[in-house]
């Protein structure tokens, strides 16, 4: 058996607390076929001319999970004075990721710059089982290290001061698989790491969060939540 990264290890177990936590109900889980890293990047990169000067950092390699896919849908238990939680993640090699399709997230009548912007992004980690219309993507630039992330939240621009589903956070994508072991897909946590103020949006969004920090700390106490907590207080 191949030796795995601290990032990626720590996503698998991670991902093994959820299934065996006691205060969460897992409603779909999925693991894909592991890959072998010795292999390298797919010849994709060196052959299409989309990627001639986009910097794909060793970080990438440090950070990326070596399977096809691992995902996981899962909400709190249901017991008294328990907060509702639910959260769900979607997650595969970087590479492979990198080599899809930009996600068809722009109305047709959206603006040139938005259709530009959106065209640049590449999955990294979405929600199709529940549904809720939210992803992280990474945003493929010639010369740009690291690579930016940005999220997608269908419905941002229904708020006052957003005129866009999209926000760019504040985390490279190692810094992204790292946080996605702690908060577990929790929806909304991606927003701990922006620059939006989550007092305007949807109730539901802090409420989310407010259940994470309130129940994962006593769930899964080998995690520090301080930082989040922390994070969450300055944007409500």
């Amino acid at each position: 058996m191949r030796e795995y990264s601290a990032i990626e290890s720590e996503l698998y177990a991670s991902f093994d607390a959820i299934l065996e936590s006691e205060a969460l109900e897992v409603d779909f889980e999925k693991v894909g076929a592991f890959t072998d890293p010795s292999a390298g990047r797919p010849s994709g990169f060196e052959v299409q001319s989309e990627w001639n000067g986009v910097i794909l950092s060793p970080r990438l390699d440090e950070a990326t999970p070596w399977i096809t896919e691992l995902a996981c849908c899962w909400r709190s238990v249901r017991r008294k004075k328990m907060p509702e939680i639910h959260g769900e993640f979607r997650v595969r090699n970087i590479y492979e990721s990198l080599l899809r399709s930009a996600p068809d997230l722009a109305w047709e009548k959206a603006p040139d710059s938005e259709k530009r912007l959106v065209a640049e992004f590449r999955t990294i980690d979405d929600t199709p089982r529940s549904g809720a219309g939210l992803l992280a993507a990474i945003r493929v630039q010639p010369n740009v290290d690291p690579l930016e992330i940005w999220y997608y939240d269908k419905d941002l621009s229904r708020y006052p001061g957003h005129s866009s589903d999209y926000v760019r956070l504040d985390l490279d994508y190692r810094e992204y698989m790292k946080m996605l072991s702690v908060t577990k897909g929790t929806f909304g946590w991606q927003y701990l790491f922006s620059d939006v103020t989550l007092s305007g949006l949807s109730g539901q969004v802090s409420e989310n969060l407010e259940a994470m920090l309130e129940v994962f700390p006593v769930a899964f106490p080998q995690y520090d939540y301080t930082p989040l907590r922390e994070r969450l207080e300055a944007r409500l």
